[in-house]
């Protein structure tokens, strides 16, 4: 009668976890494909949020929207609010008017900065007087920077959101290249006034990016490329 084997050899041991090994180097990669393609829809899904929240606001006031940039500089155009002034501007101009319930979907899941994220020590939510009426709030996306509203809580005048349909409106931010290197990295998502999203890749726009590389007045130009990059829809 022979002998009776109950366990693995060490060779057979060896074998079975090099097959592990193997499956899971194979598997990683596209999981987390699919985990960057999941976050790519959601973010897509928040802008949609937020040009509807224009929208509504748009109905509520004949047509014109809170787009801009504050202070001289196109880099400045994704406030909420503004802590030293004690003013809702931009985004913020949603926040009195009740349009900024569930305020976390008007932010990229992809963010990793916590400057430009949801509720974090350096961003905190609520804003103003129902928050820390002193600190300073930046909204998740960038608002299409074509009216310089100064340091006031209006511009000269807003823009009608109709009048924007084939530009782009909304997108990732983009006033410095580690705004983009915190997010998407490789591309940004832009929604347009038609409500359409597109995927930007990096390098369509990655010239007058990667010189803008300050806050400063003195990139005002290369914002106004990279916007009129994005309107291409490439």
């Amino acid at each position: 009668m022979g002998l009776r084997r109950d366990a693995f050899t060490l060779i057979e041991l060896l074998v079975v976890i090099s097959i592990i090994a193997l499956l899971i180097a194979i598997l990683l990669p596209a999981l987390a494909s699919v985990r960057g393609l999941a976050v790519r829809t959601h973010c897509q899904a928040n802008l949609r949020s937020v040009h509807q929240a224009f929208h509504t606001y748009a109905a509520e006031n004949h047509g014109q929207v809170p787009l801009g940039y504050r202070g001289g500089r196109k880099q400045w155009n994704t406030m909420v609010y503004s802590g030293s002034s004690g003013l809702f501007v931009l985004f913020g101009r949603l926040y009195p008017a009740g349009l900024m319930e569930g305020a976390e979907a008007m932010y990229c899941p992809a963010e990793t900065s916590p400057g430009q994220m949801f509720n974090t020590a350096e961003n905190p939510w609520p804003p103003g007087p129902d928050g820390d009426p002193t600190a300073n709030v930046q909204g998740g996306y960038a608002s299409r920077p074509v009216i310089d509203w100064a340091f006031a809580e209006f511009p000269p005048h807003m823009p009608r959101l109709d009048d924007l349909e084939h530009t782009a409106v909304f997108a990732d931010t983009a006033g410095l290249p580690d705004r983009v290197d915190s997010r998407h990295q490789t591309g940004v998502h832009v929604l347009y006034g038609d409500c359409a999203v597109r995927w930007i890749v990096r390098e369509h726009f990655d010239g007058p990016l990667s010189a803008s590389t300050g806050i400063d007045a003195a990139h005002n130009d290369r914002q106004r490329q990279i916007w009129d990059i994005f309107d291409q829809r490439r």
